[in-house]
């Protein structure tokens, strides 16, 4: 891989639209409606992150990274917005490590098998498992990766995950297991060594049949994402 040396910087800047919708049988549908009850909750969601590695060695890089978050409630019209510094890592392939802590879209690209020297071809492909976090609970996920693209000194990976959810942190256990989908495309630069740009759509779902309808919840979350590396500051 090319390197991350002590001083770099990463920034990465991401955009998110989260809709997760009540699904219930009309006819009860609509009487929480007419108590102000939120059917569809949306948020748009920005992050600006900007890491400095504070350690480079050969198997994991060390980052001190801040965080910048913009969540944006539409039905509520409320804006939030959050800080926080905190420490990460990357692997020896410049990508997150697999924890449980991960969601869909941070997990996608774990286990990159791809370096600058190995840049793939065309039609490879590679698979991953990985344990994941959702809106709407914890579970697994396998991804399908091929490369579609080899273009303007850029790779291009589709991706594609299916899993399950089977978490019970919401207290929802009549509802699982519940379906992970993920489809979109990464894009790897080898001239900086980095996955370059992420774009996702997750189906999420947690749905039960009840009274020839269903029950449940059902989630629609965009994912863009853009990374660059920078130089060391300048003092």
């Amino acid at each position: 891989m090319v390197p991350l040396h002590l001083g770099d910087r990463i920034a990465e800047h991401a955009s998110l639209e989260d809709q997760v919708e009540w699904k219930l049988p009309e006819k009860r549908l609509e009487r929480f409606r007419k108590a102000g009850v939120i059917i569809k909750e949306d948020r748009r969601i920005t992050i600006a992150a900007d890491a400095l590695v504070v350690s480079a060695r050969a198997s994991l890089t060390s980052l001190q990274t801040h965080e910048r978050i913009s969540s944006f409630d539409v039905p509520r019209n409320r804006l939030t917005v959050t800080e926080e510094s905190f420490p990460s890592s990357l692997t020896a392939d410049n990508v997150q490590r697999a924890t449980n802590q991960l969601s869909e879209a941070e997990a996608a690209m774990v286990g990159f098998p791809i370096t600058p020297t190995r840049p793939g071809s065309i039609g490879q492909h590679w698979r991953t498992h990985l344990t994941v976090v959702t809106t709407l609970g914890s579970g697994s996920i396998t991804f399908n990766h091929v490369i579609s693209s080899l273009d303007n000194g850029r790779v291009e990976i589709r991706v594609d995950g299916r899993g399950v959810i089977t978490g019970m942190e919401y207290h929802l256990p009549k509802l699982l297991p519940g379906s992970i989908r993920l489809t979109g495309s990464a894009w790897y630069d080898p001239a900086s060594g980095l996955v370059m740009q992420e774009s996702y759509l997750i189906h999420n779902q947690l749905l039960k049949p009840a009274e020839g309808e269903q029950i449940g919840f059902d989630e629609r979350l965009t994912v863009d994402s853009t990374t660059r590396k920078l130089g060391p500051k300048r003092r």
